[in-house]
């Protein structure tokens, strides 16, 4: 009698728990959403957050306004989020390193997978691997056996130790059985003019800041980062062709708080994955070189646990910690 007391409380307790999470996202929003990025203004995340923010201002009612809190490879704009009441009207628009930033600042303040609730990934984006003209590779296996021949001889520069271009090398490194020697700098511009100037011979960079400097001469491509060439350079092959498996690209996605009503994830989710495959947005996104993809918060609960699995075994094996 006493077990079927506690199962018709707790079927209780689950009615009523589902009337209020409906409640709640029938009444959701019911006043503007914050939309933390945690990158400064300018960025390819904030370009992301305020495109998905002006249409989901127009689909919900309420303005969605941008909140930019950059530092810390997006660290202290995640904080902020931890923090913050989750009654769905504050989210944020973060990117891969939030899953890498767990391993890389075993220190932080929040833990990446457990304080947060993925509502969608938005999209992805590829990185395009480039060297300076100098070096006599015309693509990915001429490299490799380069760098085979010459180990540690080849330098490849990021835009800091721990960062997504980093990463990317390691991986590359461990995918080809390869020796390249990382130069760490502080940003991407450093590293980018050292590019362009041969101080270092290798580096990943972005399609839309390497199409002009391709065009003109200033640096060659041999691949890129993603499963499949990419509309901005069609004639670029993706790394996977070469070096079986190789698929790494940076993502964007919308996360809340923990506890955030399922109701409220859901109905956002849902908003989103219409967003961002109609047609203007999609244009839009695409000429940013982002692939757009609008999942359930389940399909992008799965791509964050995949990717701390993969970058779990790349950071632990070579050791990198965030500079």
């Amino acid at each position: 009698m006493e077990i079927m007391n506690y199962l018709r409380r707790a079927a209780l307790g689950a009615t009523l728990a589902c009337i209020a999470t409906s409640a709640a996202a029938d009444t959701w929003p019911s006043k503007p959403i914050r939309m933390i990025v945690g990158f400064p203004a300018g960025g390819g995340a904030d370009i992301v957050a305020r495109l998905l923010g002006a249409e989901l201002s127009k689909s919900l009612g309420q303005n969605v306004v941008i909140d930019n809190r950059g530092g810390a490879n997006g660290v202290i704009g995640t904080q902020e989020l931890a923090k913050a009441v989750p009654d769905g009207h504050t989210l944020m628009l973060t990117i891969s390193s939030h899953v890498t930033n767990a391993l890389l600042y075993p220190k932080a303040p929040y833990d990446a997978m457990k304080d947060f609730a993925p509502v969608s990934l938005v999209a992805t984006s590829p990185f395009v691997l480039v060297v300076n003209p100098a070096l006599p590779v015309s693509n990915v296996a001429e490299l490799v056996a380069l760098a085979k021949a010459q180990p540690g001889k080849i330098n490849y520069g990021s835009p800091g130790n721990g960062s997504t271009q980093h990463l990317f090398h390691v991986l590359m490194n461990q995918s080809a059985g390869i020796n390249m020697t990382h130069v760490a700098y502080k940003g991407g511009a450093p590293m980018a003019n050292d590019l362009l100037a041969g101080h270092v011979q290798v580096g990943f960079t972005t399609p839309l800041f390497s199409q002009t400097l391709l065009q003109q001469g200033k640096l060659k491509a041999l691949a890129v980062t993603s499963r499949k060439s990419i509309a901005q350079l069609p004639n670029v092959p993706p790394i996977g062709d070469t070096l079986r498996g190789y698929e790494a690209e940076v993502w964007y996605g919308v996360i809340a708080p923990a506890g955030t009503p399922q109701a409220v994830i859901n109905k956002l989710s849902a908003e989103i994955a219409l967003i961002v495959h109609a047609p203007a947005v999609r244009e839009k996104l695409v000429a940013q070189a982002a692939e757009p993809v609008g999942s359930t918060p389940q399909q992008f609960t799965g791509v964050m646990e995949g990717e701390l699995k993969k970058w779990s075994a790349v950071i632990r094996e070579t050791g990198i910690r965030a500079e």
